[in-house]
């Protein structure tokens, strides 16, 4: 795991610009299937939505259809007088109204229709009354059985694909997300590896905002490899890790390179005063014992430190300043730090262990 985040404010970030582009088309289909399946489920509402206005609308016109050919039947059947039985039993056939026959009283019927019969149509206080025809209804009985089953199969079909897609493309994202963190990672320390530490350094160069890098690299730890083992030597450089994370900022990154090699790009200290600061509390920690298989051992630190904003370096040649600073430092003997730009007898300073801060 990381001890320091790479999407810090103010700064660009390894995920940022050389990645974003990389994962981008995945949250794309992503969103797109998401989308789909949205669009699905609206315009399967849609569909019975219409489906209810359709059968309504062709049960209002129907009625009204069948309202019209009784209303003309009476008209034609009343001119030669009142209206028989037989006479409204020929307007049921004519006008194809099913069981019409006459009624003497209003029905409260949603099933049934009733047209009164005026003075000289029929008896007084008649009704024409018959039952309306369900063509809504007897559509639905003939092709709904067949059609809406697999209508809905292919829509629940569709879905079930799209959700299982949307499943899919999570798994792949969640996955591509832990392959890209883990190529930024270091194995055994848990910081940022060198690939990490490269593309952050180009982007805040990139950036132009202050920032210092510093170099660390180990003394002595060659003898902890030959005496002790490289598992000893293991357990050193995941101490030293540890201890220098303890002591950079949450914006800072700090990163191994290989080896006994680490390196910081910090954008919260980067004046001289604090940076040296910093430089001195790094070697304190670094000094202190290591418990290896029961055995106290102690390694020293070199430290080649580029403040940006002092030296104004482009981004080609900050490397090269940063190492020639730590050559400088690892040139005497003893935890030194040196700063890019001075002289050596200015700046890499031998720190005893009596001047350390506690």
């Amino acid at each position: 795991m990381f001890t320091q985040s790479f999407d810090r404010p103010g700064t660009p970030t390894a995920t940022a610009a050389g990645h974003r582009d990389e994962h981008h088309g995945m949250r794309t289909i992503g969103r797109l299937v998401l989308l789909c399946a949205i669009g699905l489920v609206v315009a399967a509402a849609l569909l019975v939505i219409t489906a209810f206005q359709v059968a309504r609308n062709l049960d209002e016109t129907s009625l009204a259809a069948e309202r019209l050919r009784a209303a003309n039947a009476i008209d034609a059947l009343s001119a030669k007088g009142a209206l028989s039985d037989d006479d409204v039993a020929l307007i049921g056939q004519v006008g194809g109204l099913e069981g019409a026959h006459l009624s003497y009283e209003l029905i409260a019927d949603a099933r049934l229709q009733q047209i009164p019969l005026l003075a000289g149509q029929g008896p007084s206080g008649s009704y024409l009354t018959w039952t309306r025809a369900n063509t809504a209804e007897q559509v639905l009985l003939r092709f709904a059985p067949i059609r809406l089953p697999i209508i809905g199969g292919m829509l629940l079909l569709v879905l079930t694909v799209l959700i299982q897609l949307r499943r899919v493309v999570g798994d792949i994202e969640r996955q591509r997300r832990l392959a890209h963190r883990q190529s930024r990672s270091d194995a055994l320390t848990g910081l940022a590896n060198r690939l990490a530490f490269d593309t952050v350094l180009a982007d805040m160069a990139a950036a132009e905002e202050p920032f210092a890098l510093v170099l660390f690299d180990l003394d002595r730890f060659k003898q902890v490899n030959d005496v002790h083992g490289h598992a000893a030597g293991d357990d050193v450089l995941r101490t030293v890790g540890s201890r220098l994370s303890s002591l950079v900022e949450g914006a800072d990154l700090l990163a191994r390179l290989g080896g006994d090699e680490f390196a910081l790009l910090s954008t919260t200290r980067v004046d001289r005063d604090t940076l040296t600061a910093l430089a001195r509390r790094c070697i304190a920690a670094i000094e202190q014992p290591i418990l290896i298989t029961g055995e106290s051992v102690r390694v020293g630190v070199s430290l080649g430190i580029v403040p940006s904003g002092d030296l104004g370096l482009p981004p080609a040649t900050l490397m090269g300043a940063a190492d020639a600073a730590l050559y400088r430092a690892k040139s005497r003997p003893g935890s030194r730090y040196h700063f890019a730009g001075d002289e050596p007898a200015r700046a890499a300073g031998l720190l005893p262990l009596s001047l350390l801060p506690a």
